[in-house]
C-alpha cells in the first residue's frame, strides 16, 4: 500500500509465487482500476490525476511514473537495493538490470521458492560479490557509491512469519543485521525480557541492544580475526533457534506458558551474545599501543 499525495492511496495484492523489493521509494507501477481482486485504491484517484493533468485517459495509469521520483538520490539510495534482491532472488531474469536503473519492476518471480534464511539474507546484505560491498574488494568510490541494506546506523531489522501452523513470529534482530542475530517473538506472548525493554542513550550493558551493538563494534576492529567467531555463533544459534520453534510447533502452549518459552529463548541468544562479547574484550587487549613484551624473567 503507497500513498501518492495528500490522501490519493493505491494497494497492490503480491501474489503468492512472488514477491516485492521496495527501497525509500514509491514502487508499484501500471494500476488496473478493473481487477478488484488485485488492486484497491482511492475513489477520486482517477478523477483527482486526470483533472490535475498528471495522467492523460487512455493509458496506462503508473502510479511510479505519475507520483514517484526519479532523482540522483533514488539511483544511489532507495534503487541499488531493489536490484540486489533481484539478483539474489531472480538471478536468471535480470542480466539486463542495473543499479542505478529507475524502472525496476514492482513485481518479480524468484528462480526458487523463497525461505525464512533467504529473507534473514537480504536483510543483512551488503552488495556482497560486487565491487560495492563496503567491505569488499573495489575501488574506494565503488564501495561507498551506494548504501547498503545492512548498515552502521541500523537500529533493528525484523521479520514477520505469518500463515504458520504454529504461533505466528516477530524475528527482531537489534543492532546491524549482518552483525546481530534474528531471535523470535511469537504471537501471544504477553512479556519480553527487560534487557529487550532498554536500547536508549547512554548505551549501556543491561541492554540487549547495546550487547548486539557492541559485539559488532568489537568484530569490527579486526574483521579478519573475529569475523569467523562471531559467524560460527551466528550460525550455531540460528540452528538453536530454528529447532525451538520446530519444537514449540508441536505443543499446545498455554499464552503463561508460551511466554515463559520465549523468555528463556531470547534471553539464551543474549547471554552467548554478551560473552562473545566477553571475549572479543580479552582477545583485544593485546591491540593497546601501549602493550609490551617480556621475557619469562620480568
Amino acid at each position: 500500500m503507497e500513498i501518492g499525495s495528500g490522501h490519493l492511496w493505491v494497494a497492490q495484492r503480491i501474489p503468492d509465487d512472488a514477491y516485492a523489493v521496495v527501497g525509500n521509494q514509491l514502487a508499484i507501477q501500471t494500476i488496473k482500476f478493473d481487477d478488484p481482486a488485485n488492486f484497491m485504491y482511492h475513489p477520486e484517484l482517477l478523477a483527482k490525476t486526470t483533472a490535475a493533468g498528471l495522467y492523460q485517459p487512455g493509458t496506462p495509469f503508473n502510479f511510479r511514473q505519475i507520483f514517484g521520483t526519479r532523482a540522483d538520490k533514488d539511483a544511489h539510495y532507495s534503487t541499488p537495493r531493489v536490484w540486489y534482491g533481484h539478483r539474489m532472488f531472480s538471478a536468471s531474469q535480470v542480466t539486463e538490470e542495473t543499479p542505478e536503473s529507475q524502472t525496476l519492476p514492482f513485481l518479480m518471480h524468484p528462480d526458487q521458492p523463497l525461505t525464512l534464511q533467504d529473507a534473514r539474507d537480504f536483510l543483512t546484505s551488503h552488495y556482497q560479490a560486487t565491487p560495492f560491498d563496503p567491505v569488499g574488494t573495489g575501488t574506494e568510490a565503488q564501495r561507498h557509491r551506494y548504501r547498503p541494506i545492512t548498515l552502521a546506523k541500523t537500529q533493528e531489522s525484523h521479520l514477520i512469519q505469518t500463515n504458520r501452523t504454529g504461533n505466528n513470529i516477530l524475528w527482531l534482530a537489534m543492532g546491524v543485521g549482518v552483525e546481530s542475530l534474528f531471535v523470535p517473538f511469537f504471537n501471544g506472548i504477553t512479556d519480553t525480557p527487560p534487557a529487550y525493554q532498554r536500547g536508549g542513550l547512554p548505551a549501556s550493558l543491561d541492554s540487549a541492544y547495546w550487547i548486539y551493538k557492541l559485539v559488532g563494534v568489537l568484530v569490527e576492529r579486526d574483521r579478519t580475526a573475529y569475523w569467523p567467531q562471531l559467524v560460527q555463533l551466528q550460525t550455531e544459534l540460528n540452528d538453536y533457534l530454528a529447532q525451538s520453534v520446530a519444537d514449540l510447533d508441536r505443543q499446545n502452549l498455554t499464552p503463561v506458558e508460551l511466554t515463559q518459552v520465549n523468555l528463556d529463548l531470547a534471553n539464551t541468544a543474549l547471554k552467548h551474545f554478551e560473552a562473545l562479547a566477553m571475549e572479543l574484550l580479552v582477545a583485544q587487549t593485546d591491540l593497546s599501543p601501549f602493550n609490551y613484551d617480556t621475557d619469562a624473567n620480568l
